[in-house]
């Protein structure tokens, strides 16, 4: 398989998007197509359309760019409804008009925002996944599209905890460290095979709590899933984790792209089957048409980016919260409605993921 080929691959699999039309396309069968399909769960994750009018024809769902996505991570494969737990994990990519490029947009967990009422009004500021948490993905929707002025077309919900299957399944990734942290959070059991470093629990015991060491590290999936979800011990707390995400992200395209297992039909089976079942997309996305459109990214063409944020607050009855820039974000948000986040990034430097905190 040509290399600009695995990488379309690579790239549509770490998007945690549009696994099963890219594959079909490149295995040529509609029996692929239809096997992949049935691997992706479905359920309705965006906001209520409003009544069409009398003699309306109805939009096809949307294919082309200039488009947004979200990704939404959760701790077990559900579908988006109230009650399913926070989301840890909200990523925003932008797909410009061009679809040459992906904009993946990181927003801390504990971001300050007004949260959609259950009438999709305006209600009164909270963390941002709260909005999950209350109401599902269609919430989380419309909070994200009433603070930034934008539109949501696919909303996407990808199992973190599927994280371990797809890192063992390519034989781990590697990941490079800046300086060595200890989770205090995450507590290891006796006998860990692990790194970790001698720590205190809330009730005041002796434990092992995971710890990384500077440098490059090989993380396997256990290790992995620990690494992507650490925020304790990092300097900049969840921007850090967020920047984690991004990390991995590209450590897995890397790894992927290495591979041999992309020209082997049988290891291509089980990397897409592996992915796909970690996903819930929305009931009307069109996943092949999609994959089609974006048949032309490559994995370079990922920039990586946070939300801008000026300060870490206490707020009573909310707890520990991270309030967005208000005027650097309005400048992200105007760049990706007029899709043109290039000018954005001239003056705001992405972030760096070949390495990590």
């Amino acid at each position: 398989m040509a290399k600009s080929r695995r990488l379309r691959i690579v790239l549509v699999v770490v998007l945690a998007l549009l696994v099963v039309g890219s594959t079909a396309a490149v295995a040529g069968t509609r029996l692929l197509s239809h096997r992949y399909e049935g691997a992706v769960e479905r359920a309705d994750l965006l906001p209520a359309a409003p009544p069409a009018s009398p003699g309306a024809t109805t939009e096809p769902p949307k294919v082309r760019g200039p488009m947004n996505l979200l990704i939404i991570g959760s701790d077990s494969r559900t579908k988006g409804e109230p009650g399913d737990g926070r989301s840890d994990v909200v990523i925003l990519i932008h797909i410009p008009k061009s679809t040459s490029k992906a904009y993946v947009i990181s927003i801390p967990r504990d971001t300050y925002l007004p949260i959609a009422t259950a009438g999709g009004g305006r209600g009164p500021r909270n963390k941002i996944n709260s909005a999950y948490a209350w109401g599902g993905a269609p919430r989380l929707v419309q909070t994200l599209n009433q603070y930034g002025g934008i539109t949501i077309d696919w909303p996407v919900i990808v199992d973190f905890a599927g994280i371990r299957k797809l890192t063992d399944l390519v034989g781990g990734v590697d990941v490079t460290i800046d300086k060595a942290t200890v989770d205090t959070y995450r507590f290891l059991p006796d006998h860990s095979p692990y790194p970790s470093a001698p720590c205190t629990d809330p009730q005041g015991r002796s434990r092992r709590c995971v710890a990384f060491a500077a440098g490059k590290q090989h993380l396997d999936g256990q290790l992995a899933e620990y690494y992507v979800r650490q925020r304790r011990g990092l300097p900049n707390d969840d921007i850090d984790r967020s920047k984690r995400h991004q990390q991995y992200l590209r450590a897995l395209a890397e790894k992927i792209a290495d591979q041999n297992m992309l020209t082997s039909p049988r290891d291509l089976d089980r990397l897409v089957r592996t992915a796909a079942s970690t996903l819930t997309v929305d009931r009307r996305m069109p996943v092949q048409r999609l994959a089609f459109t974006l048949r032309g990214l490559r994995a370079n063409d990922m920039t990586f980016m946070t939300l801008p944020i000026a300060e870490n607050r206490d707020v009573p009855g909310v707890g520990s919260v991270m309030v967005p820039d208000a005027s650097r974000s309005r400048e992200l948000f105007a760049a990706l409605r007029e899709d043109d986040l290039d000018k954005y990034v001239r003056d705001n430097p992405p972030n760096d993921v070949r390495h990590g905190r």
